[in-house]
């Protein structure tokens, strides 16, 4: 907006309440509603606003397509690399040269594979397995990024500054330049790779018995799918599986025994009491001008939990590794839930006449066996993300406490050094040591190591934000779409003002305003989440399968509204054009009561 030639911007970030002002030679000719990105050059002073200039007009409107790019600016994401880094990159070699595998361990014989999702670009890991007398050898290779990027170089300083990937729907910012991530690095099919390899043998109950870490050099035998995998072994009776057993042709075998590994280290999880989360991802489609033409559910299977199992055991040793050597790297550790939120869930769950140990003496087992309690109900999904929020964030950092959420003594990132910097320091370290260097002569000291591991966790905060704030804004494209449909839902929070409620289809939340439930006086209780009617007794809580209709979706606003139809089966439509009307009277807004018209 304009006032005497100055100009308004009102910042888009929810977290930021007041506006900037734009002097007339900083306006970037931007014109009055367009969409635009602000650096602020000078801020609040003396109750004046901050001052800023315009570096780019986006557009006129929010699109779909500017989506990504208001989030990219908006979460401040580094996305164009530095010359110095595109240079570094440029000199690697497309190819991997006979003069560098030289001393490596040779797995390019060993059927590795990569499991991945179909649009999956950048392949860190690949695994293999065979049975033997003990139970299983297992090779989980990852790509060897630290071969690459070196310490002191612009290319591992644009990455530590990144220190993370951004998956967005459809694009991704990378933490290092393509040619690195999809290209030298990235363990692609029938092609020689560079590795760092943790081999483990695995007993028949599922513990890693002995291991260890090596360079290699390989060629994956295969770029499989998670789908792919899982209807070969999950679904082999059926036509989709056939098809699948024919693709993935004489590797078949290597799959097979992939599951079985699977089910020994699944069973040695659940007997560890490791938490399991069923919930499933939003996924987006995108067409080529960026809009969003579906949105449908990802479900895990067996596939997506094979490789995951592999990884976490991978990820174990590594921890164990450098635990031993007492080298300097991060962590992941997640703590047990911090005491306030854990007390909140209690209350939460005693509403639904269910119930955990104190705090304290909690176990991960606990939550465990309480998800598999309610896993077959019609609120579990309700459930599952009330007991997923209790939780403490995972973080990186440079002192071993475990992690809780999986049930462990040592955890460390391994497997993903292509888009996670952490991971990058984890093979860095274990390198050091495996070449016989010490902690006091290897480059990183815990100071600084500390200080790395925060900045990791900190990155890895405003990417989830990020792709938070994307995955919100698609939601309501896709649900601006639907203006006037019918859908089914669950009632994900209550509050004075209305119902948020959360469709089964699709896990897109929204609001039913007090106005759009049936007309009454409605009153709120807390600690009960509940709304209930004063006259006709109508009641509103958490977990209530309910039936909503499509008012509107703002793209802008992020905000998606409901219409209450049903609840649970009633009331009925009659119920819901209002009471007669000698019972309609005007609003009362005391005593913390509500009213819907």
């Amino acid at each position: 907006s304009e006032r005497s030639r100055i100009g308004m911007v009102v910042p888009d970030d929810r977290r930021v309440l007041t506006e900037v002002l734009i002097p007339p030679e900083d306006r970037n000719e931007a014109r009055e509603g367009q969409l635009v990105v602000v650096e602020v050059t000078s801020p609040p002073e003396n109750g004046r606003p901050p001052i800023g200039r315009i570096l780019l007009v986006l557009g006129d409107k929010l699109t779909p397509s500017l989506v990504v790019e208001a989030a990219i600016h908006g979460h401040d994401l580094p996305h164009v690399f530095p010359r110095e880094a595109l240079a570094e990159a440029a000199l690697v070699p497309v190819d991997v040269p006979a003069s560098e595998i030289v001393d490596r361990i040779d797995l390019r014989k060993v059927p590795l594979v990569t499991i991945d999702g179909e649009d999956a670009k950048d392949f860190d890991d690949a695994v293999w397995c065979e049975p033997n007398r003990d139970g299983f050898r297992l090779i989980v290779a990852i790509a060897d990024v630290s071969h690459y990027v070196r310490p002191g170089t612009a290319l591992d300083d644009e990455a530590i500054k990144r220190a993370t990937s951004v998956y967005f729907p459809g694009f991704v910012v990378p933490m290092l330049p393509e040619s690195l991530s999809n290209g030298i690095c990235s363990l692609m099919p029938k092609v020689e790779r560079m590795c760092f390899a943790c081999e483990m043998q695995v007993d028949f109950e599922g513990n890693v018995t002995a291991s260890r870490f090596y360079e290699a050099v390989m060629n994956s035998h295969a770029r499989l799918t998670y789908t792919q995998v899982w209807k070969a072994v999950g679904e082999a009776d059926t036509e989709a599986g056939a098809e699948a057993i024919a693709q993935v042709g004489s590797l078949m075998p290597q799959v097979q025994r992939l599951h079985q590994l699977y089910k020994v280290l699944a069973k040695a999880r659940s007997r560890r009491g490791a938490i399991e989360f069923e919930s499933s991802e939003v996924r987006f489609v995108l067409d080529n001008s960026g809009e969003v033409i579906q949105a449908g559910m990802m479900e895990r299977n067996d596939a997506h939990k094979l490789i995951e199992e592999c990884m976490i055991a991978a990820n174990v040793q590594a921890a164990r590794f450098l635990s031993r050597a007492r080298m300097p790297a991060p962590y992941r550790v997640h703590a047990p839930p911090p005491a306030e939120k854990y007390e909140n869930t209690l209350e939460f769950l005693k509403e639904f006449q269910l119930k955990l140990p104190p705090a304290g003496t909690v176990q991960p087992g606990d939550f465990s066996a309480l998800l598999r309690k309610v896993r077959k109900r019609p609120d579990a999904a309700l459930l599952e993300s009330v007991l997923l929020r209790s939780q403490s964030l995972a973080v990186y950092q440079p002192e071993n406490h475990g992690h809780f959420g999986l049930a462990l003594d040592a955890y460390a990132h391994f497997t993903s050094p292509i888009r996670r910097y952490p991971d990058l320091l984890v093979h860095r370290a274990i390198r050091h040591a495996v070449s016989g260097g010490t902690p006091g002569d290897y480059l990183y000291g815990e100071s600084e190591m500390a200080n790395r591991s925060a900045h990791c966790s900190q990155n890895e905060r405003r990417a989830d934000e990020a792709e938070r704030d994307v995955d919100e804004r698609f939601k309501c494209a896709w649900m601006e779409k639907h203006v006037g449909s019918e859908f089914d839902g669950v009632v994900a929070g209550v509050t004075s003002f209305g119902l948020f409620v959360e469709l089964v289809q699709n896990r897109v939340s929204g609001l039913v305003h007090v106005t759009q439930l049936p007309n009454d006086y409605y009153h709120f209780d807390p600690k009960k989440h509940l709304l209930s009617g004063e006259r006709r007794g109508l009641r509103f809580r958490l977990g209530d399968r309910v039936r909503v209709l499509v008012l509107r979706a703002s793209l802008e606003d992020r905000k998606i509204d409901f219409r209450l139809v049903t609840v649970d089966g009633g009331p009925t439509s009659a119920d819901l054009r209002g009471p007669a009307r000698e019972d309609r009277r005007p609003a009362r807004r005391d005593g913390g009561s509500s009213r819907g018209a």
